[in-house]
């Protein structure tokens, strides 16, 4: 692998992302959790039982292509 002082910008910064890819992944999936929640919570006539499970809905969307953004970093390998 290059040094970091010869790649360009957008070569330095996919490095960092392959380097970080489950971190980034974790941090996705926590980010979406928390703001869906958030959304969710505002609805006075849902159980907590039933906003949790609302709020994995966008989650899971979140996830998936936080999953196919992977895939994409993967062929560039």
């Amino acid at each position: 692998m290059e040094s970091n002082y010869t790649q360009s910008k957008p070569q330095q910064l996919l490095s960092w992302v392959r380097e970080q890819k489950y971190k980034l992944a974790g941090a996705t999936f926590v980010a979406s959790m928390v703001g869906s929640f958030i959304m969710v919570g505002r609805n006075p006539y849902l159980t907590s039982k039933q906003k949790l499970v609302q709020a994995r809905v966008p989650t899971k969307a979140m996830s998936n292509l936080s999953a196919q953004r992977k895939e994409v970093v993967k062929q560039f390998d």
